[in-house]
């Protein structure tokens, strides 16, 4: 071999080999530290791509193994809530059979329905307020999005929603409502009042209020009192006045008295004849005196007179009275003039032959406005009589409403009126107030009003503290107090509040605003309908709900039981009230018709006869106005409200958004499942209108509430069973991962003895090539001794 000093051949040769015993001692090394087999894409470059994939599927399977778990927290708080809402049910069921049992008072189930109308208001609470991660879960958001164009349309949320545009259009065969009766109301012992009866539109008059003394039965059946209106004072020059008898009494059934024996006379009078103060006289006879019997002369003391002021109420005491009886004229007449009252006045006692009077004798005579009448020479006896008859069998009444004329405010004022029972001498003084107002001056005419005494219907204007009714067995009023009177209906509740001195008409329209306004049960575009929720029947009309005078009818404008009204308050209320159900509500029969807005493709049909379409919508329940497609008016021949379809159908539009939530539970696209919970509230529960105010309400509740019960169950068990499914899927996530991951260890793992033993002999082979390569270095020693 050639010694060579310029290149060192065999040193290269050795720091070629040390240089891959180095490399791949790294590499070893490399393995060795990291535990893996393939470091870098030169290691193993198909194998790094398998692995790669597997890694990202056992992270994959990792994460959604977690959002498994997520999903069961998500339900198990569902879950949850739902369970306080099963435990609330559990106690309103138990509130139900409670209220069912008839020792309670309506008090008592007062005060259920209270705790009754929490716990429904607290399952409403849990239904919009329970979440996960700000995510509403019950309120039917986590499954479903929905909008609709009319406010008588509501989507229940039961499931998976089918997304889309829906028009639903709704034909109505009417049912009918729910009509409610009271008992007659009729004025106590004791309480008298008034009504119109014609005429007062005509000059504006509102009511007769304030009703004393006046007698519905005296001398007649009819309860009728005319009044005649006029704007020209009674004072004036165009009037003179009248007066005449309103009726009298004979002590015997021999006397020949009668109201057309009596006038005013002026015979014997040194004053003229002046009537200052308008109102009433009442003459009494002192002893028997006649026109044919006796002598012609004066008789002293004959008679009493007294006064009863028309203007101010104010009855004047006794004053004896002398009568001059001429025999051969056949005429009574006071002696003299007779100052009672305020009055210069004398009295006609008979005008015709054979006139008689006897102790005892009574009558009534009514005077107004007579002035300045001449008694000079001319008048002889009765000129100035003046006699009316009253067709009505009542006081003729004639009004001065000079102090009502071109008013723009409504005014009062209190008149006075006397009466005598022909049948038995007993004369009533009695008084009313007249509220009229905005009279303009050309009005004037006739007003009727009727009276009503104990016993009797009440009237428009009867306070509620005089009728019979509300006067308990023990004696006491229950308008010593006021009254709270709670409607329930439609889903809503209102209460009403009612004084002694309300009138029948207060409560009629504090009912009607009720159910109008608070409950939402009114004709929104029909006030005649409105008008007649509440009618006070005054005239009983046969055959129709208001067959019985005195009674209140009571309905609402909508359908079925949609129009069911419930009433509570104090016991003795509720029995003065004694509510009975003259007519039973039926449900409108719907013919419903659901087609694809956009595209006008049918998706079903049904008829439903309790307002809720199901199974036609996938995953929802359309809930439907009563109201819908029917149109209510009033027939005052039947005096019901009448209810009709309106031509054509009614066409409504429902948006609907899918939103259940997805659970991804895979590790690639599409491995999802879908967690829904269903609406849980008390519309989707059918809660809305349970009732335990009665017994029959309450004994009804129980059914409904075993249903939401088991509504309820079943939500559960379907959130149930979608938490056990979860748990298997994230069994089988963990059981693929696990798999996984050992794929991908025997893959991309180390063998740690196999290396280490590449490792040792790579060791081995750097250390033998670097002791080489000293060697190989020192070979050009060898050629430069032989330089020496």
């Amino acid at each position: 071999m050639a010694m060579i000093i310029y290149n060192n051949i065999p040193s290269l040769t050795a720091q070629r080999y040390v240089g891959i015993s180095n490399t791949n001692l790294a590499k070893s090394l490399e393995k060795l530290s990291s535990g893996l087999r393939i470091n870098h894409a030169s290691d193993d470059a198909s194998g790094l791509a398998i692995s790669e994939k597997l890694r990202g599927q056992i992270s994959g399977l990792k994460r959604a193994a977690m959002n498994a778990q997520d999903g069961i927290s998500m339900l198990q708080t569902a879950e949850g809530a739902m369970g306080e809402v099963h435990s609330i049910l559990q106690r309103m069921r138990e509130l139900a059979v409670q209220a069912s049992n008839g020792i309670y008072t309506t008090n008592d189930r007062k005060y259920i329905q209270d705790e009754m109308d929490q716990l429904k208001q607290e399952i409403n609470r849990i239904s919009a307020s329970t979440e996960f991660n700000t995510k509403k879960l019950l309120n039917g958001d986590s499954t479903a999005l929905w909008s609709a164009d009319s406010n008588k349309l509501t989507a229940i949320i039961r499931g998976r929603v089918a997304e889309g545009n829906y028009d639903i259009k709704v034909d109505a065969n009417p049912g009918q409502n729910y009509i409610y009766k009271t008992d007659v109301m009729t004025l106590k012992d004791g309480a008298y009042a008034a009504e119109f009866v014609e005429g007062q539109n005509q000059i504006s008059a509102r009511r007769i209020t304030n009703v004393n003394g006046l007698n519905s039965t005296i001398n007649d059946s009819t309860k009728d009192y005319k009044l005649t209106v006029t704007t020209t004072n009674l004072d004036s020059a165009a009037y003179t006045g009248y007066s005449g008898a309103v009726g009298v009494y004979n002590a015997d059934t021999s006397s020949t008295l009668a109201s057309n024996d009596l006038g005013i006379n002026t015979s014997g009078m040194t004053n003229a004849l002046n009537i200052a103060n308008s109102g009433y006289y009442e003459i009494e006879a002192l002893a028997n005196f006649s026109s044919t019997a006796g002598t012609t002369g004066t008789v002293a003391s004959a008679i009493r007179v007294r006064f009863y002021d028309a203007n101010t109420g104010t009855l004047s005491d006794w004053q004896n009275v002398n009568v001059y009886v001429d025999t051969a004229a056949n005429t009574i007449v006071t002696s003299g003039d007779i100052t009672v009252g305020g009055n210069n006045i004398g009295f006609d006692l008979g005008a015709s032959a054979g006139a008689t009077v006897r102790a005892g004798d009574r009558a009534l005579f009514w005077v107004a406005n007579y002035s300045n009448v001449d008694v000079s020479g001319t008048a002889t006896n009765g000129s100035a009589q003046i006699q009316f008859t009253d067709s009505y069998g009542k006081s003729n009444i004639k009004l001065e409403v000079a102090n009502f004329v071109s008013s723009t405010e409504y005014k009062s004022k209190t008149y006075y009126v006397g009466e005598i029972n022909t049948a038995n001498g007993s004369i009533n003084y009695g008084s009313f107030n007249l509220e009229m107002g905005k009279m303009l001056p050309a009005q004037s005419g006739t007003l009727t009003f009727e009276v009503a005494g104990p016993g009797d219907r009440a009237t428009d204007f009867t306070q509620l503290k005089d009728i019979a009714r509300f006067v308990n067995a023990d004696g006491r009023n229950i308008f010593d107090n006021t009254q709270a009177l709670t409607i329930y209906g439609n889903g809503k509740q209102t209460t009403i509040y009612l004084e002694g001195n309300d009138t029948i008409k207060d409560f009629e329209d504090k009912l009607t605003n009720a159910i109008k306004d608070g409950l939402g049960m009114g004709n929104d575009g029909n006030v005649n309908v409105n008008d007649h929720l509440v009618d006070y029947v005054k005239t009983a009309t046969s055959g129709t709900p208001q067959a019985v005078a005195g009674t209140f009818v009571i309905q609402s404008a909508l359908l079925g039981e949609d129009s069911r009204l419930s009433f509570i308050g104090d016991q003795t209320l509720i029995d003065g009230l004694s509510l009975a159900t003259i007519q039973e509500g039926k449900n409108s029969e719907l013919t419903v018709t659901v087609t694809n807005a956009h595209t006008g493709e049918t998706i079903g049909s049904d008829v439903v006869g309790d307002y809720t379409l199901k199974n036609i919508i996938k995953g929802v329940d359309v809930k439907i106005n009563s109201s819908v497609d029917v149109d209510s008016s009033w027939n005052s021949t039947t005096k019901k409200l009448s209810f009709a379809s309106m031509s054509g159908t009614v066409s409504m539009k429902l948006h609907l958004v899918d939103n259940a939530t997805q659970l991804q539970i895979g590790a690639n696209e599409g491995q999802t499942i879908d967690a829904y919970i269903t609406q849980l509230d008390t519309k989707s529960l059918g809660l809305d209108d349970v009732y335990v105010i009665s017994q029959d309400l309450a004994q009804k509740s129980i059914t409904k509430i075993d249903k939401a019960i088991e509504n309820v169950s079943s939500m559960r068990a379907t959130i149930g069973a979608q938490v056990n499914r979860l748990e298997y899927a994230i069994s089988n996530l963990n059981v693929t991962k696990e798999n996984l991951v050992a794929a991908e260890s025997r893959i991309r793992d180390l063998d740690v003895a196999a290396e280490m033993a590449t490792f040792t002999r790579w060791q081995i082979l750097n250390q033998s090539g670097t002791a080489m390569l000293a060697q190989a270095n020192q070979l050009p020693q060898l050629a430069l001794q032989l330089l020496r």
